[in-house]
């Protein structure tokens, strides 16, 4: 059941991708945390990378935007920021939508934009059989609201989101809500 909505969401996603002239085609890095001190102690997090695509879906100074993001981070929380080396991946698929607004036009050429957005969160996968993570029982979804900043400067784009979790990550487990922080790279046609 779960492969047959990921699949529809896939074509749903990819038919209004085909259908909108602005995709915007991004990669960056992440960093979350967990509500709940035994899975992110102070002083830690869950680096990572993301990538992703964005569709508008109406032009003008306010639109909606429709999204997927990939994200590979820490499973087990660390005080390094190894973005691009992640050991013990726990993998996210991220399905989005909401508003995106210019905020200041510059120019044709430069733009301030600002996003609000639903995230809906599917757990891929995680390693299930460390012995040193707190906790083996996670949901297989979360939802989350993100707030985010961008700039576009010809057809480049740079975006700097905050996600945060409104769903437990750990089955029964209260205060394990996740929060993302990502920045991005992209390019838009």
């Amino acid at each position: 059941m779960q492969k047959l909505i990921y699949t529809l969401l896939f074509l749903s996603f990819t038919f209004l991708l085909s259908s909108q002239s602005g995709i915007k085609f991004y990669g960056g890095i992440s960093n979350a945390k967990n509500k709940n001190s035994l899975i992110t102690p102070e002083g830690t997090s869950h680096p990572g990378f993301h990538i992703g695509a964005d569709a508008r879906l109406m032009n003008g100074k306010m639109y909606f935007v429709v999204g997927g993001q990939f994200h590979s981070i820490e499973f087990l929380s660390t005080s390094e920021k190894t973005y691009f080396s992640v050991e013990n991946k726990m993998n996210w698929t991220k399905l989005r939508a909401g508003l995106g607004y210019t905020l200041f036009q510059i120019n044709s050429k430069f733009t301030i934009r600002g996003k609000t957005l639903a995230s809906f969160n599917f757990l891929n996968s995680y390693p299930n059989d460390l012995a040193s993570a707190p906790f083996q029982n996670y949901n297989s979804g979360t939802v989350g609201a993100v707030l985010g900043l961008g700039m576009d400067l010809f057809n480049f784009t740079l975006d700097v989101e905050f996600e945060n979790g409104f769903f437990k990550t750990v089955t029964m487990v209260d205060g394990t809500e996740i929060n993302f922080l990502t920045l991005s790279l992209g390019y838009k046609i």
